[in-house]
């Protein structure tokens, strides 16, 4: 039933009871807690008044009957109070929250408690007496299953209620107080008991929403990445694109592309097989990431043996001078297997473009001007890095060579 404390949120935290769970949930437990209370605050001071007519108890003891009456209602009003900011104090400062929130609670109990021990000892009356412990017995079996999803309250919540009554009834003596004293104690451990199970069941709600919220991130992550890089795959990269480029656009900042595609990369499927192809993307998809390491920058497997690198706030000369220590980090990248034998030099070629988003052009336009000037770099020796109307003078709607835009896919 108790929370434990922070630990890193995995699946066999969250499988096994007592695993843990992340602080969100704690906070929603507190919340669930204060929500389940709200309604029965206002109980104790309209509950006293019943009881003080009793017997016309107000009129002998005045200063007790109103007296309490308004001390009762001022702790359920300070309560009330305290519950309303709950969700923001709870956020500014968690534990702290959660201790006075839980002060609070135990001390209007103890309150009423310490009160109906009073009544216990001080009452002429037999019929309020009984009524006050009737009452306390069944005020403590409502709230001790309302507090049970606590960590805390479920374990204090009947003592500080009936303990009082117990210690004064004992004293006296006497077959009806020492039988009213057994049933409280008998109560109270009940009453400990049921909410473990109240407890319990809630925790175990919570855990098995927050496994299900786990594996749901983690198939969302599988999803935007690539299986086999374990880079961000094109369905990220999409997504990254039309987010940068909406702030670049408000911003007024510029935003560049490069696509790299590996030269003759075919060939090294063609000979050394798909395997060692695939050793071939892994070591330059980490050459990559190991360049752009901006934290706004992003590196993804756009298809086949093609990267692209998204770069906020970043021009043209910029990108080019990213993509130019690119290169050469890839030319400089050798893949072995010892097992087969098999070597090979990786090299590739590099399109760049960049633009300033706005309400002229879009972006797949950048994604068509970085395909150009890739065209353009395999189609002029490869093993280069071209940009995007700066290397050459590019026509609009035309290749390097006059015809129509190709893919980098057709110039491999």
């Amino acid at each position: 039933m108790t929370p434990p404390p922070e630990l890193p949120l995995t699946d066999d935290a969250l499988t096994a009871e007592g695993g843990a769970l992340p602080e969100s949930f704690q906070r929603q437990c507190v919340l669930d807690t204060a929500g389940r209370m709200n309604g029965g605050l206002l109980l104790y001071p309209v509950i006293w008044p019943i009881l003080m007519a009793i017997d016309a108890t107000y009129r002998q003891h005045p200063l007790l009957a109103y007296g309490n009456a308004f001390g009762l209602l001022l702790m359920s009003a300070l309560r009330l109070s305290w519950n309303r900011q709950l969700p923001q104090q709870l956020t500014r400062n968690f534990e702290r929250a959660r201790r006075i929130f839980r002060g609070l609670s135990l001390l209007q109990n103890l309150y009423w408690g310490l009160l109906c021990a009073y009544l216990m000892t001080q009452s002429s009356s037999e019929s309020l007496r009984w009524l006050m412990l009737v009452t306390t017995v069944g005020i403590t079996a409502g709230g001790t299953v309302i507090v049970a999803i606590d960590a805390v309250l479920p374990l204090l919540y009947p003592v500080v209620m009936l303990t009082p009554s117990v210690l004064s009834l004992v004293p006296q003596g006497g077959l009806t107080n020492l039988t009213m004293a057994a049933l409280t104690v008998i109560f109270l451990a009940y009453s400990i008991s049921i909410s473990r199970v109240v407890g319990r069941d809630y925790w175990l709600r919570l855990r098995s929403q927050a496994l299900l919220e786990h594996r749901a991130n983690e198939l969302e992550a599988i999803s935007r990445t690539d299986a086999l890089t374990r880079i961000p795959n094109r369905l990220s990269f999409q997504e990254r694109l039309q987010h940068t480029w909406r702030d670049a656009r408000r911003r007024n900042e510029s935003l560049a592309l490069a696509i790299v595609d590996l030269d003759h990369f075919k060939r090294i499927n063609d000979t050394h097989g798909h395997p060692f192809g695939d050793r071939c993307l892994v070591a330059a998809a980490h050459c990559l990431t190991d360049i752009a390491r901006r934290p706004n920058d992003l590196v993804a497997r756009y298809g086949g043996e093609e990267f692209v690198v998204l770069m906020p706030n970043t021009g043209i000369e910029g990108a080019r001078h990213v993509a130019s220590v690119m290169l050469h980090a890839l030319c400089g990248t050798s893949v072995t297997d010892e097992a087969q034998q098999a070597m090979a030099q990786l090299s590739c070629s590099i399109g760049v473009a960049s633009c300033q988003p706005g309400p002229h052009n879009h972006m797949g336009q950048l994604i068509e001007d970085a395909d150009a000037a890739l065209y353009f770099a395999k189609h002029n020796g490869r093993g280069q890095v071209a940009c995007h109307g700066v290397d050459w003078p590019l026509a609009e709607g035309t290749d390097a060579s006059g015809g129509a835009k190709g893919s980098a896919g057709a110039a491999a």
